[in-house]
């Protein structure tokens, strides 16, 4: 009997290098037109990730950095013009108050 484990080896790798190269060159639709990154193969790449416990964790460094960066991109300017948004009061505020 053949050796299965490598043959399944090597279509796991297939199947990796298949997907990496599909989340970054994008497809291509009917005519042959390059299209971005589906959600579809975004979704695929995802869900390989997940299934061999691959995870990503950020430095403490990186994690500032991208709170700062999140955080610059919320826009509440249009919130202050309006008359009935009722401000977040944390309980330890509260009870300050």
């Amino acid at each position: 009997m053949a050796d299965l484990s490598k043959e399944l080896e090597e279509l796991h790798a297939s199947v990796v290098r298949a997907v990496r190269e599909r989340v970054d060159r994008g497809g291509y639709d009917d005519e042959g037109n390059l299209k971005p990154t589906s959600n579809d193969d975004l979704r695929v790449a995802l869900q390989l990730l997940k299934q061999n416990s691959i995870t990503a964790n950020l430095a403490e460094s990186d994690t500032a950095k991208l709170r700062s960066k999140m955080a610059s991109k919320l826009d509440f300017s249009a919130l202050k013009d309006k008359g009935n948004v009722v401000p977040i009061v944390r309980s330890d505020d509260a009870a300050t108050a």
